[in-house]
């Protein structure tokens, strides 16, 4: 997973004031805003949605809203901020879930929509290290949610954590490979044409006698299972450890 790297890293108590809304009102002489933050951060989700987090610019976010690239400045203060602005925006609120959900069903949940966030928004995946460290209202909201379905077993803290931090290990792996496979192709199909024309050059050099498991495995279409499938037969297989752990404590 790749970081994105600011020329100027955010200042952690004015980026925790505009997630948190505590920032100081802005003065009320002068012209009024023509836009609100939230239509500001709608702006740069827009842009990196269509073109990529590359593309990603204080001016890009301008152009979008038909005003000056210092204008923009005027409603956050950098890049940095605004991918944390972002984030929060794209990951949205976390509903309670209906009561007498198990802690299976939960963090079943919690990890499909985390990957619904990646899937939705690629550029997210690549949000780490300070992006990150800064927790927002969305992203705390959502941690406290897996936090409470995960206090009821009994576990220690550290193995809370550990179960969190494994399962959006996990989620993130399986969602990069996604957009990773989805960078290099032009169109949804494009995919499938590649494979279907690499795959008679394939079968010639993968031969039984030298790589017969591989071409076992081959023959069965092992390697053409649903993404859907291939993710919850992943999920389930580490909620079948963490529950295989609890029993034997």
């Amino acid at each position: 997973m790749s970081h994105i790297a600011e020329k100027k890293p955010s200042d952690p108590g004015r980026t925790l004031a505009l997630l948190w809304g505590t920032a100081p009102a802005a003065p009320a002489r002068g012209p009024r805003p023509k836009f609100s933050l939230e239509e500001v951060v709608s702006a740069g989700i827009h842009v990196a949605d269509t073109d990529g987090l590359d593309a990603l610019s204080m001016r890009r976010v301008a152009d979008h809203l038909g005003i000056g690239t210092m204008s923009v400045y005027t409603y956050v203060p950098g890049r940095s901020e605004l991918l944390h602005l972002m984030y929060d925006r794209a990951m949205g609120p976390t509903p309670p879930l209906p009561e007498g959900t198990t802690w299976r069903q939960a963090l079943r949940h919690y990890a499909e929509l985390g990957r619904d966030l990646f899937d939705r928004h690629p550029w997210t995946l690549r949000v780490s290290g300070p992006g990150l460290l800064l927790m927002s209202p969305n992203s705390t909201a959502r941690s406290e949610a897996v936090y409470a379905a995960l206090a009821p077993l009994g576990l220690p803290g550290s193995e809370q954590y550990a179960i969190a931090a494994t399962l959006d290990g996990y989620v993130r792996g399986i969602c990069q490979s996604t957009a990773d496979i989805a960078a290099d192709f032009t169109g949804p199909d494009d995919y499938g044409r590649w494979w279907e024309e690499a795959t008679p050059h394939l079968t010639a050099l993968i031969a039984r006698d030298r790589f017969p498991h591989l071409y076992d495995l081959w023959e069965q279409g092992a390697f053409e299972v649903e993404v859907d499938h291939a993710f919850g037969f992943g999920l389930d297989r580490i909620l079948d450890g963490i529950e295989r752990h609890l029993d034997a404590r």
